[in-house]
């Protein structure tokens, strides 16, 4: 079995939560690619067929939740984990109308640890 790097998108509008956590993937081992708004990672997952897509909530131009809705009902990219993180802790994320298909959660700011540890997890599902 080939061991290839792991690719992930990293989806923020903040370009400082970019770097940082660019930087923090690299150095483990992953290859990043990243988006600043929802219309690029749309754009960017059947390009780029990410592992894992990192997915911020807050974004400029559609919302994380419909970024995900999106990803998840696409037959394409369905099967592609989604790790959403937010500064706010939200229960809109587990709840309500319609409950959003991810696979994990990090809160803004986060330790570079709880990041690696929950792509790690995630990834070996």
């Amino acid at each position: 079995m080939s061991k290839t790097k792991k690719k992930i998108l990293v989806v923020d509008d903040d370009q400082d939560v970019i770097r940082a956590t660019s930087l923090h993937l690299t150095k483990a081992g992953f290859t990043v690619v990243t988006a600043v708004n929802g219309k690029l990672a749309l754009e960017n997952v059947p390009k780029e067929s990410p592992d894992l897509i990192l997915l911020d909530l807050g974004l400029p131009d559609m919302d994380g939740q419909e970024v995900c809705r999106r990803i998840k009902a696409d037959d394409i990219s369905k099967h592609i984990p989604v790790i959403v993180f937010t500064a706010r802790y939200s229960t809109e994320i587990f709840s309500g109308k319609e409950p959003m298909a991810i696979d994990g959660y990090l809160v803004k700011p986060f330790e570079p640890e709880e990041l690696l540890d929950i792509v790690k997890t995630v990834l070996s599902k």
